[in-house]
């Protein structure tokens, strides 16, 4: 592990109790490109097995992973906007690693991490990344299908419809956002996989190719998802699909 410089001074945004950070997990021998990691947590912490397990899966592959650690609500979530720092620490750390000579960089989010990985997928500024992975992510934040959590963490107690429409990255999506692997489970109480469904169909409307899997069991936060019998085949699926996009041999 390298801790890498994010920032060279003060973070743009609103200022958390906890700075932000990115983390190096280098491959052996020469890389085929970088991926920007973004766990998972609702915007109010990060979960860990969302982060360093996935960065040493993609080290196996030939790719460097980087972990981001932005800026999450942390003890006392949802009383004042995080919006924008969040999105500030991701865009900022794929600019770090361009910087650093990766030829191809992809980030990967779970969760509210993959909210954040598709929101800086469908940003109209700043560098959205060569491809982007997205497990079990948070997307709409407007109707019946909004993950309060996620809003109330990002835009606080008086968020208004218009900026959670901001927000929800299906109904931001362009022929400029990349290109797509996403996986859900069927069985997901916490962040349903209507959520991927509705990102895959954006996709499909603008011509931006994705590939999805909804597999039948598990419960929200999988990770890995080593003792899910289906959902643990997403790995060996999005290596596969990595390769494609020019991202590490194609096992």
């Amino acid at each position: 592990m390298i801790d890498v410089p994010l920032w060279p001074g003060t973070p743009p945004g609103p200022a958390t109790a906890e700075s932000p950070s990115l983390t190096l997990y280098a491959a052996d021998g020469p890389a085929t490109g970088a991926v920007v990691v973004c766990p998972g947590g609702g915007y109010a912490r990060l979960a860990d097995h969302e982060g360093a397990d996935i960065a040493r899966w993609l080290v196996t592959l030939g790719i460097d992973a980087y972990v981001l650690r932005y800026r999450v609500a942390g003890d006392e979530p949802g009383r004042v906007p995080l919006h924008p720092a969040p999105l500030y620490d991701l865009r900022q750390a794929v600019r770090v690693v361009r910087e650093r000579g990766a030829g191809r960089v992809a980030v990967m989010g779970f969760s509210a991490g993959g909210h954040l990985a598709a929101t800086l997928a469908t940003s109209k500024e700043g560098d959205r990344a060569d491809a982007v992975i997205l497990g079990y992510p948070v997307i709409d934040l407007t109707g019946s299908r909004v993950h309060s959590g996620s809003r109330r963490q990002l835009l606080g107690p008086d968020g208004t419809e218009e900026q959670a429409t901001a927000l929800s990255a299906h109904l931001n999506v362009t022929a400029e956002t990349p290109p797509t692997f996403l996986w859900h489970t069927a069985a997901d109480q916490g962040v349903p996989a209507a959520n991927s469904l509705l990102f895959a169909d954006a996709l499909g409307r603008v011509g931006t190719p994705y590939e999805l899997h909804v597999f039948p069991e598990g419960r929200h936060g999988l990770g890995l998802a080593q003792d899910e019998p289906a959902a643990s085949a997403w790995p060996g699926l999005c290596a596969t699909w990595l390769a494609d996009q020019g991202f590490g041999p194609r096992p």
